[in-house]
């Protein structure tokens, strides 16, 4: 049999719990076909992996690579390291869904939770989206070097529907409001979004915005919050990722 290549001699651990050990690793039209000991010459192409590990990718459940992803597409250094499959969103943080009005003002909160500089987005991001369906159709067009998922985070979504100073104040949320943040949610659930993110540590929130501010989901309501998690009931399907003080 021929491979399109082959790995050869690497120290395989393959995820199943089993003791690791030495052996080829032939690959055709991008599926495995083969592990074992390969004849000489079988792939088109041969990679020496002695001493090296041969295993699957790993995915990275916990991280912000949100703006990093539109001038950085191999995630480094994370896929320095294994990882190929990478979840963003997190804590809340992101971009989407977006007004245009917003854009600087939603890479200024970056710039102190997550230490991205300013310049850095400003430079390197092509914002081209406003709703989260558009955010992901654009993260779909964008080269890639590894598997991207994420989360919708509810500070630009708090942002979007109830309006920036509302929603940094923590105003109550009216009916209305809340019923669009569920259609929203529903919305980006239907083309791909895995959940919703949020960080609640209260009015004295120690990953605060740029000027030292809480955080809209930091004086979220938990009514709202678990009006949301019923469109995940509703749909039987999705994660939540929440920070809440010790907890996450």
């Amino acid at each position: 049999m021929g491979y399109d290549f082959v790995i050869r001699n690497g120290t395989i651990i393959d995820g199943m719990r089993l003791p690791r050990y030495r052996a080829d690793l032939g690959v055709i039209a991008g599926k495995i076909a083969r592990i074992g000991r390969i004849p000489a010459g079988a792939g088109a192409q041969e990679y020496d992996a002695t001493g090296l590990i041969v295993a699957p990718g790993f995915v990275d459940l916990h991280t912000h690579y949100d703006a990093q992803l539109h001038w950085d597409p191999w995630c480094t250094s994370g896929s320095w390291h294994g990882v190929t499959t990478v979840v963003m969103g997190n804590c809340g943080f992101g971009f989407a869904p977006l007004n245009p009005a917003d854009r600087e003002r939603s890479m200024l909160s970056m710039t102190r939770t997550e230490q991205i500089s300013l310049e850095a987005m400003q430079a390197g991001m092509r914002i081209d989206w406003t709703t989260f369906p558009e955010y992901l159709a654009s993260l779909r067009k964008m080269p890639k070097g590894v598997n991207v998922a994420t989360y919708v985070p509810l500070n630009p979504l708090l942002v979007y529907v109830k309006g920036m100073e509302a929603a940094k104040a923590g105003s109550p949320t009216t009916p209305e409001q809340l019923r669009r943040m569920q259609e929203l949610l529903h919305e980006a659930m239907e083309v791909g979004a895995i959940g919703f993110s949020l960080q609640r540590l209260g009015p004295n929130s120690g990953q605060a915005d740029y000027d030292g501010t809480p955080m809209p989901t930091d004086l979220m309501s938990e009514e709202d919050i678990f009006a949301l998690c019923d469109v995940l009931r509703e749909r039987d399907q999705g994660m939540i990722q929440w920070t809440h003080g010790d907890r996450a």
